[in-house]
């Protein structure tokens, strides 16, 4: 869930351009119009942007939450089901702590696992990249920043809506579809079409990508929703927790 925004400075550098000798002194400058991509791009929240709310569908893994940025804090929840099997993990992070609470269903014989929030212990975490045990300058769940930096021929279709093409295999961090569904579209995965809509509050408030059916893998609509920007709460500490169990630092780490 790491992903880091990177800021485009070229229009503010070339607002204004005159060339050479020559230039009349009542010749009206030429100001470089800012694309629509590098538009779009300013709308994606940044470590400045206030507390809000994402959902991320349609990925090879859904994630849905809470982020602030400014204060450090994210709080998510994700779940995944195969073979009957079915773990929920919600987590949060503060700064430097971490937190989680697991719900398993459909794993006879396995030891009940604690309800409430357990302070997860990160020398007990075997790998921290599967397992995020700090906060750790996240801003974009949906990496919505790295697909419109992927993106070509994006246009305004409406005002605040915009639409282009993104590169799939630009933007593997995202993990939007599964290997396999990557090579399968061959050239198509250069060229996904995408749509954007911009809230009143000038914030990024959907991107979809629209992922053509290819080999055995269905077509697919990545989604991501961010909301309520300023307007949504800053998880705290909880205040009651349980001690993780060594089953849960099982699950964790397998």
């Amino acid at each position: 869930m790491k992903t880091y925004k990177l800021t485009l400075g070229l229009a503010a550098a070339l607002a204004l351009t005159v060339s050479g000798c020559g230039l009349l002194d009542d010749e009206p400058a030429r100001v470089l119009a800012e694309s629509p991509r590098e538009t779009l791009l300013k709308t994606v929240p940044d470590e400045k942007a206030p507390a809000y709310a994402f959902d991320v569908k349609g990925a090879v893994q859904p994630i849905s939450g809470v982020l602030d940025a400014p204060n450090k804090t994210t709080q998510f929840k994700i779940t995944h089901s195969e073979d009957g099997v079915t773990l929920s993990m919600s987590g949060l992070l503060i700064d430097d702590r971490s937190w989680m609470r697991l719900s398993l269903t459909g794993a006879e014989g396995f030891p009940a696992l604690p309800r409430k929030w357990m302070p997860i212990d990160p020398k007990k975490v075997k790998n921290p990249d599967d397992v995020p045990i700090s906060y750790d300058d996240e801003v974009d769940p949906g990496y919505a920043d790295l697909i419109i930096r992927s993106s070509e021929d994006v246009r305004v279709t409406s005002p605040d809506h915009y639409a282009g093409t993104t590169d799939l295999t630009a933007s593997t961090e995202a993990e939007i579809v599964e290997d396999a569904t990557l090579t399968a579209l061959g050239a198509k995965a250069k060229a996904v079409p995408f749509e954007a809509v911009v809230g009143p509050d000038g914030h990024l408030s959907t991107l979809l990508v629209k992922v053509p059916a290819a080999g055995k893998a269905k077509a697919v609509n990545y989604r991501v929703t961010y909301a309520g920007y300023g307007r949504t709460t800053t998880p705290k500490a909880p205040t009651e927790t349980a001690k993780p169990t060594e089953a849960v630092y099982d699950l964790i780490n397998s």
